[in-house]
């Protein structure tokens, strides 16, 4: 098991991909309901198949989750997918360095579309704290339950779906 220590923001409106900078389709999927105290979800990138179980403790720092993560094959992917009744999202995910850190930027698609996030994170909670966003990032939404990928998927199960797009 290993320990997550991140903080999320909004990003800009005004920000632009570097150029040069490497990014990824992700595609995931949560088997839990909302609320759970351990969050099961499956994520596909390019030649990646992975569940990961997530422990969100509502009585430590926001910014603290345990996690365990492991590849799983195509066949078992997709029945896992299958699994979560449409409570999925996709994304493409831009990976910016940050001088000492990474700063992993999310723009949404489907019916999500247009929405941006970026996290970042860190190897102790102290340098987690001491951490200044750049003018690029937006407001703070760390610990905001709302803005969790796990609501995103539930809500975007709620939206409308684009021309096209599946679940």
């Amino acid at each position: 098991m290993t320990t997550e220590i991140e903080r999320k923001f909004k990003v800009a409106e005004d920000w632009q991909v570097p150029p040069g900078t490497a990014g990824e389709r992700l595609r995931q999927a949560y088997l839990t309901p909302s609320g759970a105290p351990v969050e099961f979800r499956v994520r596909a990138g390019e030649g990646t198949r992975l569940m990961t179980a997530k422990t969100f403790d509502r009585a430590s720092d926001a910014m603290v989750r345990q996690e365990v993560e492991f590849p799983v094959t195509e066949e078992v992917f997709e029945q896992l997918w299958q699994l979560a009744d449409g409570e999925c999202l996709s994304k493409f995910r831009w990976t910016v360095p940050l001088g000492e850190h990474v700063a992993t930027v999310d723009e949404y698609d489907g019916a999500l579309a247009g929405l941006r996030v970026v996290e970042v994170e860190f190897a102790d909670i102290g340098t987690a704290r001491e951490f200044v966003p750049p003018d690029w990032f937006g407001e703070e939404i760390t610990g905001s339950t709302a803005w969790s990928n796990r609501e995103l998927a539930a809500l975007s199960r709620t939206m409308p779906r684009h021309e096209g797009e599946s679940r």
